[in-house]
């Protein structure tokens, strides 16, 4: 697969990474919710939100590095909590991150660099479960590991090709994935 991330449009890289990023964006909301800074959350989301106007509005005119700087004081710190949320957390602020590197083109390749924090999120939360760590076989029996496989195979061919809008709408759709993430949580709304 991640040849075939590396052979995306740099549209597409943003579009796949801003997915990803959508989807595990719950993760993020629910730490931000025990730890009592529901802002972030919402400034995560707003930057995403920005994003994605400009995927669907070339034109706008955005400062991403003006978001970057908003969220720089929102990073987790695993040494500051200790609960296991901080880091899936952490995994989604760094793939905000990633796709505000990639709209100001200082990441080149931010699918794969989303892809693998996502899935390294996915496999971290699923050994800690086990109590081990997987292989990837005993991975690939794990039905939250697959569901991880298949959404970034089906957002990969959806992204394939010449882009239109509609396929960045849908991608944006794909994302917020009725609003559960990576790890299968979802927050009522």
């Amino acid at each position: 697969m991640e040849k075939e991330l590396h052979s995306l449009s740099p549209l597409a890289q943003r579009a796949f990474a801003a997915a990803l990023a959508q989807r595990m964006l719950p993760n993020f909301l629910l730490f931000a919710d025990i730890t009592e800074q529901t802002e972030a959350g919402h400034a995560l989301q707003s930057a995403l939100d920005t994003v994605w106007e400009k995927l669907l509005t070339p034109k706008a005119k955005i400062n991403f590095e003006k978001q970057q700087l908003k969220l720089a004081e929102l990073e987790p710190d695993p040494a500051q909590h200790d609960f296991f949320g901080v880091y899936p957390a952490l995994d989604t602020y760094m793939a905000v991150m990633a796709v505000l590197a990639a709209m100001q083109d200082k990441d080149e390749q931010p699918a794969l660099d989303v892809s693998r924090l996502s899935r390294g999120s996915v496999q971290f939360y699923l050994n800690i479960q086990a109590e081990t760590t997987l292989d990837y076989e005993a991975l690939d029996q794990e039905p939250l590991w697959q569901e991880e496989r298949d959404f970034q195979e089906q957002l990969l061919a959806l992204l394939q090709g010449d882009l239109i809008e509609e396929q960045l709408r849908d991608a944006k759709l794909m994302g917020r994935n009725d609003g559960i993430s990576n790890l299968g949580i979802g927050l009522e709304e």
